[in-house]
Order: C-alpha cells, then sequence, then structure tokens
C-alpha cells in the first residue's frame, strides 16, 4: 500500500489529489504533513488530471480510501505473472493524455514561414581611376560570395524552452524511469537562450550587376525568411565583407502585415577586416529605455558599448568611438619652447571636454599630445566627417582663400619694392580692380614658381575681393559713428552690449593688484551728449548702456604688448540711446595694467571730436574697440560658446543616448559636421601658430582668454533667451512688439 498526502482545499470537503500520483501507480511519494513539498509538487507536475478526464477512476472508487491521518492509501492490483505482464505492459495513462496534449499544442502552434524583401538604398562616392578600380573588385568578390550580409531581429524574443529546476529535474528522472520513451522528457537538452527572434542571414543581391551605374544612389534587395511569430522587425544587422566602406543610406523592409518598416541609416558600414561586428540599425520608431522592446534591449546597449569604446589606444578615421580628453594637443613643444601651449582643462584651466583622440604623447612633454600637421586628416568619428557636397565647398573656399593670401606674400618675397597701402583708394581698389600685379612681376613670379602658372588664368577672378555691404553706396560708411554703433547691435557680435547699471563703471579685477577698480569716465566726458539729460536721468531711463572689454583684457595685456607689433588695450565704451531710437557712442577709455602692484592703471578717455587732431584719435580708439570686438567675438562668443561648449554634449549624446531615444533624433540634425568642424579648428584654427594666434591681436595669448572667459562667465542656463538679455540687463529697454513678456 502506498500512501500519499491530500493538501486540504479552503472549500470544506473538496480535496485535491496531486498529480504526481497519475504518473504511475506503482511509485510512492510520502511529503508527509510538509506544505512546501506539497506546493511544490504541484507547481512542478501541474494542474491536476483526476478533474480533468473521465478516464480516470473516481474518488469513490475502492482503489483508493482514507485513513485517520487525511492520507490516500492506494490498493495496488494483485500481482501478475511476468509473462502476462510483458505482454500486457502498456504506458501510464497520465504520459498517454501529456502526450496527446503536447501533439495537440504543437500542431495548434506550429509557426508559418513567409519572405519579406528590402529595398537597401546605398549612395555612391564620386570615385577617381583608384576608386573605381576598387569598386569593380568589391564587385566581382560579391559575385563570388563576399556579399554583404543581413539580418532582421524582432521586437520580441524568442521564448524557447524555459529552463528547468534542480527539484524538477528530479521529478521528471522519477516519472521518465516509469514512461515510454516516445513520451519521456528530454533533461539532456540544453534550455532555451532566450534570444530575439530573428530572420535567416540574407545576402545583398544585384550589387555585381549594378556596378557600372551612374547614379548618386543605388537601391539593391534582399529576401529574408521570417515565420509568423516573428510580429515586428525592429532592428536589422549589416555585416559588410567587401573590401572597402560603402555609405548606407536607408532600407525599407515590406511583407509584415504592419506595412513598410523604415530604417534610417544614414552611416558608413565598414569592412569586416577593419570592423569584424555586425553594424545595427534601428528603426524610425522611438523608444525611450523604459519602453524600449524586450528583443532590442540588449542590441541597444551592444550599440552604445561601441560607441563608448574602451578609452584606450589611438583613433582610427574609420572607428566611430566618442570619448573625452582634454586640449592638449594645440602647442607642439618639441619644435621648440615658443611653439608649447598650456593645456586646456581640468583645475587649474578649467576648459570643456574635446573628442578623444588617442595620439601618443610628444618627446618633451608628456601632458602633451602629438598634433597631426595639416593636411593630414585630423580624427572625427566616420559619421560626424564631411560629405562629398561639403568637402567641396569648403575646398572651394579654401582655394580662394590661399589665393588671397598666397600671392601677395609670394610677390612680397620676390619683388624688393614695399607693397603695403599707401591711401586709401589703393583699399578700395582691392573691391574694384582686385589684386593685380605688373607684368613683369608676373612673368618673373610664374617663372620662378611653374606650379603657381597653372592658376594663372582663375587669378583674375580669385583675386577681387568681395565688397562689403555698409560701403557699396558710401565707402567712408565704416568711419562713422552711427555705422560703428548699428554694427554693436547689428554687426557679428551683438551679444556683449549690456545695460549700464551703475556709472561711473565698475571693474572687478582685484584692486590689490589691477588698481583702483572705479572708471576714468566722468559726468563731464559726456553730458553734453545726453540730449538735455543728467547722467543720472539718463540711467533712470534706460538711455546708457556699454561694450565693456576691460576685465575680459586687463590681466594679459602686458603679455600681449610685449609680442612684436601687437599693441592692446583694456575697452570700455559708453553708447547713449536717442530719441531716434539708434545709438551713438559718447566716450571710450583706454586702460593698461599698472607697472608695479600697488600702482594706479593708466586710463585716458576719448570723446566725439570737435577738431581735426581729436577726430583721429577718436577713430584709433574706435579700431582698438573694434580690435577687441573681433578677439571677443572669435574666441569667447563664437568658438568657445558656439564649438566647444557643446562638443560634450555631442559626445554625451552619442554615448548616452542610443539611436531609437526620441530626444537623440531631434538632437542628431543639430549636431551634424560639429566635431568634423572642431577637429579641423584644433589643427589649424586655434592652434600654436594658427589662424586665430596669427590674425588677432592677443595672439598665442587668445586661448588663455578664451579659457578665463569660460571660467568666470560661462553658464548653460545664462546662454539662451531670455536669460541672456536678463544677464545684460537690457529688457526693459528691448523694443517688445508683440507685448509678450521676455521672462
Amino acid at each position: 500500500m502506498y500512501e500519499i498526502p491530500i493538501p486540504r482545499s479552503r472549500k470544506r470537503g473538496k480535496q485535491e489529489l496531486p498529480d504526481s500520483f497519475l504518473k504511475n501507480s506503482s511509485t510512492s511519494f510520502d511529503f508527509g504533513k510538509d506544505p512546501t513539498k506539497m506546493a511544490a509538487s504541484s507547481e512542478i507536475l501541474g494542474s491536476s488530471f483526476l478533474q480533468q478526464t473521465s478516464l480516470l477512476p473516481s474518488w469513490n472508487s475502492p482503489l483508493f480510501r482514507r485513513d485517520e491521518q487525511s492520507r490516500l492509501s492506494v490498493t495496488p492490483p494483485p500481482k501478475q505473472s511476468r509473462r502476462r505482464s510483458c505482454r500486457a505492459v502498456r504506458p501510464p495513462l497520465a504520459a498517454v493524455v501529456i502526450k496527446e496534449r503536447f501533439v495537440k499544442v504543437e500542431r495548434e502552434e506550429k509557426a508559418v514561414k513567409f519572405k519579406v524583401r528590402a529595398a537597401v538604398t546605398v549612395r555612391r562616392k564620386n570615385e577617381d581611376l583608384g576608386g573605381a578600380i576598387a569598386n569593380q573588385v568589391d564587385a566581382l568578390c560579391d559575385k563570388l560570395g563576399r556579399s554583404v550580409l543581413m539580418e532582421l531581429v524582432s521586437t520580441e524574443m524568442d521564448p524557447g524552452r524555459p529552463p528547468i529546476s534542480p527539484l524538477q529535474r528530479s521529478v521528471r528522472r522519477i516519472q521518465s524511469h516509469h514512461a515510454s520513451p516516445a513520451s519521456k522528457f528530454s533533461l539532456d537538452a540544453k534550455p532555451g537562450t532566450r534570444k530575439p527572434r530573428s530572420s535567416n542571414e540574407a545576402e545583398l543581391r544585384g550589387w555585381f550587376e549594378k556596378k557600372d551605374a551612374k547614379t548618386d544612389r543605388v537601391v539593391y534587395a534582399a529576401e529574408f525568411t521570417v515565420d509568423s511569430n516573428f510580429n515586428e522587425a525592429g532592428a536589422i544587422t549589416v555585416l559588410n565583407r567587401h573590401q572597402r566602406e560603402f555609405f548606407l543610406e536607408s532600407i525599407v523592409v515590406e511583407g509584415f502585415a504592419c506595412g513598410p518598416i523604415h530604417f534610417p541609416c544614414n552611416s558608413w558600414v565598414q569592412p569586416s577586416r577593419l570592423h569584424p561586428t555586425k553594424r545595427i540599425f534601428f528603426s524610425n520608431k522611438p523608444y525611450l529605455p523604459s519602453q524600449t522592446p524586450a528583443g532590442l534591449k540588449e542590441l541597444r546597449q551592444q550599440e552604445l558599448k561601441e560607441l563608448r569604446g574602451d578609452g584606450k589606444g589611438e583613433r582610427k578615421i574609420t572607428d566611430r568611438i566618442y570619448d573625452y580628453d582634454v586640449y592638449n594637443d594645440l602647442g607642439n613643444p618639441d619644435k621648440g619652447i615658443q611653439f608649447a601651449r598650456p593645456v586646456l582643462g581640468g583645475d587649474k584651466m578649467p576648459y570643456p571636454r574635446r573628442l578623444r583622440t588617442g595620439r601618443a604623447p610628444t618627446t618633451t612633454d608628456k601632458d602633451a599630445e602629438r598634433r597631426v600637421e595639416d593636411p593630414l586628416p585630423v580624427y572625427a568619428p566616420r559619421d560626424d566627417q564631411f560629405e562629398e557636397g561639403k568637402v567641396e565647398m569648403i575646398t572651394a573656399g579654401a582655394r580662394k582663400a590661399v589665393l588671397h593670401n598666397l600671392l601677395p606674400l609670394l610677390v612680397a618675397s620676390i619683388s624688393p619694392e614695399s607693397h603695403d597701402f599707401k591711401a586709401f583708394h589703393e583699399v578700395d581698389n582691392l573691391f574694384k580692380e582686385g589684386l593685380r600685379l605688373k607684368q613683369s612681376l608676373q612673368d618673373q613670379l610664374f617663372h620662378k614658381l611653374p606650379l603657381v602658372s597653372k592658376i594663372q588664368d582663375l587669378s583674375e577672378a580669385k583675386l577681387r575681393y568681395d565688397t562689403p555691404d555698409i560701403i557699396t553706396k558710401d565707402k567712408f560708411a565704416w568711419l562713422r559713428d552711427d555705422e560703428f554703433a548699428r554694427q554693436t547691435l547689428a554687426g557679428i557680435n551683438p551679444v556683449n552690449i549690456e545695460r549700464l547699471q551703475a556709472f561711473p563703471p565698475i571693474s572687478k579685477l582685484d584692486p590689490a593688484i589691477y588698481g583702483p577698480p572705479e572708471s576714468a569716465i566722468r559726468e563731464e566726458h559726456i553730458i553734453r551728449h545726453l540730449d538735455g539729460l543728467s547722467v543720472q536721468q539718463a540711467l533712470e531711463a534706460n538711455k546708457l548702456f556699454m561694450l565693456d572689454y576691460h576685465d575680459a583684457y586687463m590681466p594679459f595685456l602686458d603679455r600681449i604688448n610685449a609680442q612684436d607689433g601687437r599693441k592692446a588695450y583694456g575697452t570700455r565704451t559708453i553708447f547713449f540711446l536717442s530719441e531716434q531710437e539708434t545709438l551713438k557712442p559718447i566716450a571710450i577709455e583706454l586702460s593698461l595694467p599698472p607697472a608695479r602692484v600697488g600702482d594706479s592703471r593708466a586710463k585716458r578717455v576719448f570723446t566725439p571730436p570737435v577738431d581735426a587732431t581729436s577726430c583721429w584719435l577718436w577713430q584709433l580708439a574706435k579700431a582698438h574697440v573694434c580690435s577687441n570686438d573681433a578677439g571677443v567675438h572669435q574666441l569667447v562668443n563664437h568658438w568657445l560658446k558656439t564649438h566647444a561648449c557643446m562638443e560634450p554634449f555631442i559626445v554625451a549624446a552619442h554615448r548616452q543616448l542610443s539611436a531609437m531615444h526620441p530626444i537623440y533624433k531631434l538632437l542628431k540634425p543639430h549636431m551634424r559636421y560639429t566635431l568634423q568642424v572642431n577637429a579641423l579648428a584644433r589643427q589649424i584654427l586655434i592652434s600654436g601658430g594658427g589662424i586665430i594666434e596669427s590674425s588677432f591681436t592677443p595672439g598665442p595669448i587668445g586661448m588663455e582668454i578664451c579659457a578665463a572667459a569660460y571660467r568666470q562667465n560661462w553658464r548653460i542656463d545664462q546662454e539662451t533667451l531670455p536669460a541672456d538679455l536678463i544677464k545684460r540687463q537690457v529688457i526693459s529697454a528691448v523694443l517688445n512688439p508683440i507685448g509678450a513678456p521676455l521672462s
């Protein structure tokens, strides 16, 4: 007799028999009164078959009977002879039922396979001879089997067979021991791995046949086999087995019940010999991280991991890795101490981070990274590099700039005569007639430099400078005060003028080092230009404004003025808002730092002229203001705020936001080309000896002025409107035609 504990039901008079009893009546399971074991047996073996089939004997059958201890006693059938039992052996009834149910479910859920097709758009390069030959080689390799492979990935996981616990495994071994071979469980097979559903690997078709296509974009085809349980395609993987990269523009998959699925790629796919991992592209359907379908979660993290890299090694041009570094590649100390530049970034000189390139350090300074000299390419992620159309536009502008600068330098190096401007009309001739050379000098130049003769035909057009708009009607407009004031608001740098809040202006620099902080501008300097108002009345009426470059330049003036041919002052310019709603300059202060600590600063105030002598002094003072304004515009407002401060945000967006993130999709058009522009700027614009140092008054000190502006003034919450207007206190004086509040 075998005893099996019966778990008591909550309803009185109702008791359930564990399913383990049904497997074999000759097997004994005695769990006693342990409810944990009873619950485990119920969970492992499923719901009871006793209440689901009429093939089993009922509870009233003599086969079952209860004793006093709530145990079910099973009376086995009388023993028969061995020969008869061998002839009459049959699989247990429960095993037969399980088998029939498995077969039924398998028939009902058997997936139906069908095919879907993809149209793959690839953008062609403008090939030179070498590129055309390489394209033919790729086409031949594609024909021989080295094709592009693609695979669709579903948004859902493939459930596979769920893993079983050790207790389940033990029970199933006992069940399988007495079951027929057909109904045994496979105990040694590995459970399902829970991977996303995927299609077969499909080859991109038509590459060889369309190798000679002359169009910019070529559409290829691919065919995938999926089953009816595939659901919706959320990603597609691409493996490029060609020898060269190609630009994958888009993929459109058709054949699913949900309609066409679009995959906007717009990315360079590198050959597997350089990057053996498959590229992942997601559909155009955005997902927040918490809403990502199960089938895409792992791919989402895998893609971000590849974009972050490991922070080691030198970046190659074909990489697409985004990481951070400091500005330690602006100088070249190996060429000499005069070519060394400070590292921008860190506690000593805070500065935004740049894109990491991972080049080796210089020999002289281990903290400085080796520079990549022009024209060698500097690293930017492959998808952030200029496209061909952008390259052609930049090349055309660079060619024109080279001609503007190269030929005058060549002329100066060959001809002993001075070619400095002797009068204003010679400057005007640059716009009217261009830079023309005497025939004898042309012959001398082109004879000595045969390479230059190739651009002789182009030089007539290229060396004629574009006429500025302000002198098309009045060639002396740039000398006038009203134009000087107008460009303060409508010129290239309209974001530094601020409303004057106290008079005289006060410096924020340390008076122990730079002397008394008060400005030298007094009421007697400006009172006659205030249209009858006092200074206090003009302040209260919001009619006084200031363009202040005093504190920005003062700490660096000694080093700037120590350079040959470079002279600068700290400048303050006061403007008055007239009754005609136009600005006019009424005072300019030029300042120098004290010669020794504790001395007063050298200050001088200039006002609009009353005679010929003061007229040219006034023009010279305005020239110093314009020089400082141009430097602040390029170094701070343009380079720092537009490019340098945005670079770490772009790097962070690629490292932290998946391509399927809705915010990334909104940011992507605005981030385009910025990393490549910044990389080129580090190479030729802000580097030691670059364009900024050569063209602007601060020279090698310029990037230190830029770093000081970042440390003292830059805040992300004050760079937008209306926060910037509030900071400069110009809101109350701004004409607001729609009457909407600005704060």
